[in-house]
């Protein structure tokens, strides 16, 4: 592609030369040699390497396009007003028109499945003080075994993540966990991001630190703080469908089959859990099931309203409560990508008992 810094066009410059011209008798003679040389002009040098057929050029030079840098004040709807096809008129304006990552947010939020403009990657690197191209490999997954943390400050994405907005600080962190390998989000007992931490774990993570012990990372006065993965929001916690234990119940606590929970002790919650997840003696889609948990499931029953229904689930509760491996009927949710997650039990500090609850087989 052309440089936009290309000389002016001078379509024609006459040149007036005085030749000296010795023939072989030796003799010595002077004229006048007038030459008339035509330049390249470089407006419709730069459109031709372009594809652009002579009539819309011709077009172009009309708007007054003198010179190659005239050509950045282009605008789509001029070139499709002149007869240009539109998908056309795009890919040249995308050439001609050099985008400035000057203006672009890096907390600006993308939509669901939405990738970030090659222009947001370039505003973002420069944000980021990080060469477009490593960012760009970084982004497509191609960062391979290289230091993050000698090419980017890793305290800077750290700061600017957010796990409810879905902006390019998240994208970044999605992917330097993807290379990884392991979740990276250190985060305190309320469930918020332990920004210091986090960048702690991962610059250690970068120099090739082993990852910590079932997810659980000690501070520097030994305080266990769990390790949570990229886009889960562990301070969005809601209570999850017993029926449907992947899902949280709406606000309201109805969840499937039209089965409100709201205020329905947990013990009772814990049961269902079981019946449909172990014991299979409730299955959330039955019409009948349905309708027999709409009509007892109320404020102030105890877990023996299911004595005649899953009594199974009566004893695989009570062998859970036993070994203390309740359920929580907790879940979190993630942005990208949403996935259910357990919320584990803080009074316990045995890190094997993490993965007890919901999602666990």
């Amino acid at each position: 592609m052309i440089s936009m810094a290309e000389e002016d066009t001078v379509d024609t410059v006459d040149i007036a030369k005085n030749v000296d011209i010795k023939p072989e008798s030796g003799e010595e003679i002077t004229t006048s040699v007038d030459e008339s040389v035509t330049t390249v002009d470089q407006v419709t040098a730069k459109l031709e390497e372009l594809g652009v057929d002579s009539d819309m050029i011709k077009k172009i030079k009309e708007m007054g396009a003198e010179m190659v840098k005239d050509l950045a004040g282009l605008q789509e709807k001029d070139l499709t007003d002149a007869g240009m096809p539109i998908l056309k008129a795009r890919k040249l304006i995308a050439v001609l028109v050099p985008t400035s990552g000057a203006n672009i947010d890096p907390n600006k939020e993308l939509a669901d499945n939405e990738k970030p403009s090659s222009a947001q990657v370039t505003g973002f690197a420069g944000a980021l003080g990080i060469d477009p191209t490593t960012l760009m490999l970084l982004m497509n997954g191609q960062g391979g075994d290289m230091d993050l943390s000698s090419m980017i400050s890793i305290d800077v994405v750290v700061n600017g993540y957010n796990p409810k907005l879905r902006n390019m600080f998240l994208m970044i962190m999605g992917q330097i966990e993807e290379r990884l390998g392991v979740p990276i989000v250190v985060i305190d007992s309320d469930g918020a991001v332990n920004r210091s931490l986090t960048a702690e774990y991962i610059e250690g993570l970068e120099e090739s630190r082993d990852s910590a012990e079932n997810n659980i990372y000690f501070d520097i006065e030994s305080v266990p703080h769990e390790v949570i993965n990229v886009g889960v929001d562990a301070q969005s916690i809601y209570d999850a469908d017993p029926l449907m234990p992947d899902k949280a119940l709406q606000k309201s606590g109805m969840g499937t089959g039209r089965v409100n929970w709201n205020g329905v002790p947990l013990e009772v919650r814990q049961v269902a859990y079981f019946a449909v997840t172990e014991t299979k003696e409730i299955k959330p889609t039955s019409d009948g099931h349905q309708t027999w948990l709409r009509g007892h499931m109320k404020p102030g029953v105890n877990r023996l309203i299911f004595h005649g229904r899953a009594p199974q689930a009566i004893s695989a509760y009570n062998e859970a409560a036993r070994t203390g491996s309740l359920p929580t009927l907790r879940v979190m949710l993630s942005r990208n990508p949403r996935s259910k997650e357990i919320m584990p039990r803080r009074r316990k500090s045995n890190p094997s008992d993490l993965l007890t609850g919901i999602g666990s087989e």
